[in-house]
């Protein structure tokens, strides 16, 4: 009976975490504690995403920095605001590309290789460079897609 009586205790008291982190994330005054200058991704009611950098939050609208001219959006249309927290690693996720786009490409140069033809030896290379290319070009345009995201209001 009484390791029943505690996991219910600890079942009733997980399921009040969610709200926790629900109230918290529903203060207006979280967002206009945001510092001037800080990377924002605003989502706003209407399903339109908007990046930019803090200018101010009053109670009424958020502005911020877009592409250099302040954009204001009202209070009213915002539905979540979050904080972009890093840098973007397109050097590390080049290479990486590079790497696995050289070993793609040489795999299919060496499928087109065949020794009846004198020819065929320059698909290996040729696929080599072309899958390093490709790649590296992928993994930066990715590598510049990953940072990090902090939630800091969210309204439905």
């Amino acid at each position: 009976m009484k390791p029943i009586s505690v996991l219910l205790v600890l079942l009733l008291l997980s399921s009040q975490v969610p709200l926790v982190f629900a109230q918290s994330l529903t203060d207006w005054a979280e967002v206009q504690r945001i510092h001037t200058n800080e990377k924002l991704f605003v989502r706003q009611k209407n399903g339109k995403e908007t990046r930019g950098r803090m200018i101010e939050a009053s109670d009424t609208a958020l502005t911020i920095d877009r592409d250099g001219k302040p954009f204001g959006i009202p209070r009213a249309e915002v539905r979540q605001v979050y904080i972009v927290e890093g840098k973007a690693q397109k050097g590390k996720w080049a290479l990486i590309g590079a790497g696995v786009g050289a070993g793609a490409g040489a795999g299919i140069g060496y499928a087109k290789y065949s020794p009846s033809r004198d020819d065929s030896v320059v698909w290996v290379p040729v696929g080599l460079i072309f899958g390093a290319g490709i790649g590296a070009v992928s993994g930066m345009l990715f590598g510049q897609t990953t940072r990090e995201r902090k939630l800091v209001y969210a309204v439905n």
